[in-house]
């Protein structure tokens, strides 16, 4: 098995160690718990595709087809639906619906053919059959349909209901009326007995949406009406990453970060993703792949795709994983904190909106190194380490050999530290590789995390680091410092620490 993280030891002159250096738990006993729920169109398969590759870090207890605004199957009895500012403009019986057997008839059975090569990489990458189990179709009549249960809405229903104290993280990467369906199944059960109050409150404090965006009218109405402590995140502003890449931006027109567009080419996707028996599924533009019954995609077809609303790049570019915004923030990367939207990583950082309901979203806009606000830097910042990663992974589906495949280091330091405005302090890492490659280490301020509100000097050498307290920080502010290490791997592989800097 791979390394996973451990903690960090620092060094300080002139502060205290708030905590000993004693090792994080291991990741394996508290991998975040999650469901996903999909409308499954082109964009959901391509990020579907990525998310299998990180089952072994994350404990998914379901895949949940539904509905949304841009997908839904009617109700197979000709039943014609209509709601304004949608796609359509007149009545319709179902609405470029893919249906619910992609995900059982062709990707988890291209999962099974690679499945003994990423045991080899990582014994907990989860079976097929696993996987299989897992899946159900939920809400998918109508656009925001939740008026009966379904095998999806009971699945995430028992979920909330059991007796496992982690969260369960909810990805709605399509509409959340499944998502709203096992929640009204709830109340039904509940909303009339003494135990409504403890209920609601143990199941609010339980669930977590992470919606790349609202794709129906189930949250507006229902979700934030009746359950206004369910922390909800809204993360569309991540699409301006990971989103559709049309001719007029996003991920491959990369701003601020040139040096990064190479991972948005189409050679590097042809050369590195679309390959073997399961990255040959990834989606990509002209790639001459299209969903079934979805006719407005048309986005992989050269003889259509420039009649489309989003704007051919050339063939094999990057197209869309618009849903990563909902399972980046559950990554394993060392600096992953889902209980904490307001810390960064690989999935952004988010800010309160409204405490009731409890609503979180993205933030769009950071700094860059010369003190700079940039669009998009919330997430855009980590986009090369992500693709290298993922081509990493794809790698591992070809590699029956562990010593052939590039595997991420490790970084071990403290939490956090306090010192006192004016302060030195002396940092530490170490980054131990399970391939024993060459590690470059990066030390900076991640500015938006802490709450002092200037720039701090980081004098960096290599695994060691300096930070200088600047004289005129408050007490009980604190300096966010990021430890980074990089592989030199054919794709170099990217892992973090954070230490906290508590002015005191």
């Amino acid at each position: 098995m791979r390394l996973r993280l451990l903690a960090v030891c620092a060094v300080a002159a002139s502060l205290t160690i708030s905590a000993p250096a004693a090792a994080h738990p291991s990741a394996s006993s508290v991998k975040p718990r999650t469901v996903v729920t999909t409308d499954m169109e082109q964009d959901d398969l391509a990020s579907l595709i990525r998310y299998l590759l990180y089952t072994n870090d994350v404990d998914t207890q379901g895949i949940v087809y539904t509905s949304s605004k841009f997908h839904w199957a009617g109700d197979g009895q000709g039943t014609e639906f209509f709601l304004p500012d949608r796609e359509y403009t007149t009545p319709q019986t179902s609405w470029r619906w893919t249906g619910t057997r992609t995900i059982q008839d062709q990707v988890l059975p291209a999962y099974a053919k690679v499945y003994g090569n990423l045991k080899k990489h990582d014994p907990d990458y989860p079976s097929p059959a696993r996987l299989r189990s897992l899946v159900r179709v939920g809400n998918i009549d109508f656009e925001g349909e939740m008026s009966a249960d379904t095998p999806g809405s009971d699945l995430i229903r028992d979920l909330l209901l059991d007796k496992d104290p982690r969260p369960l993280y909810l990805q709605a990467w399509g509409g959340t009326s499944t998502i709203a369906r096992a929640l009204k199944s709830i109340e039904d059960r509940y909303a009339r007995t003494p135990q409504w109050k403890r209920v609601q409150a143990a199941v609010s404090a339980k669930a977590v949406i992470l919606a790349s965006g609202f794709q129906d009218e189930t949250y507006a109405n229902y979700i934030a009406v009746k359950w206004p402590a369910l922390r909800v995140e809204e993360l569309s502003a991540g699409y301006a990453t990971w989103g559709y890449n049309c001719d007029w931006g996003g991920a491959g027109n990369v701003r601020g970060l040139p040096a990064d567009r190479v991972y948005f080419t189409g050679a590097w996707t042809k050369a590195n993703i679309q390959i073997g028996p399961y990255g040959s599924l990834y989606r990509s533009w002209l790639d001459g792949q299209a969903m079934p019954g979805d006719p407005l995609d048309i986005f992989g077809l050269p003889s259509e795709a420039p009649k489309g609303w989003c704007k051919p790049l050339e063939p094999y570019d990057f197209l869309s994983e618009g849903d990563n915004v909902a399972f980046n923030p559950l990554l394993d990367t060392g600096i992953q904190a889902p209980s904490r939207p307001a810390l960064g990583g690989w999935g952004g950082r988010a800010t309160q909106v409204s405490a009731s309901p409890n609503l979180w979203k993205l933030v769009p806009t950071e700094k860059d190194a010369s003190g700079a606000d940039v669009e998009d830097l919330t997430t855009l910042r980590w986009a090369a380490a992500a693709q290298n990663d993922f081509a990493a992974r794809i790698q591992w589906t070809l590699m029956p050999s562990y010593r052939r495949g590039n595997h991420a280091p490790a970084v071990q330091a403290v939490d956090s530290v306090r010192a006192k405005p004016g302060a030195s302090v002396s940092l530490s890492a170490r980054t131990p590789d399970p391939d024993r490659d060459r590690v470059a280490v990066r030390w900076w301020q991640y500015r938006e995390e802490g709450t002092y509100p200037g720039a701090v000097t980081v004098t960096a050498r290599g695994d060691r680091a300096t930070v200088k307290v600047p004289s005129d920080a408050e007490r009980g502010q604190t300096i966010s410092v990021i430890v980074e290490a990089t592989d030199n791997g054919e794709h170099p592989l990217t892992r973090y620490d954070r230490v906290m800097i508590k002015v005191g």
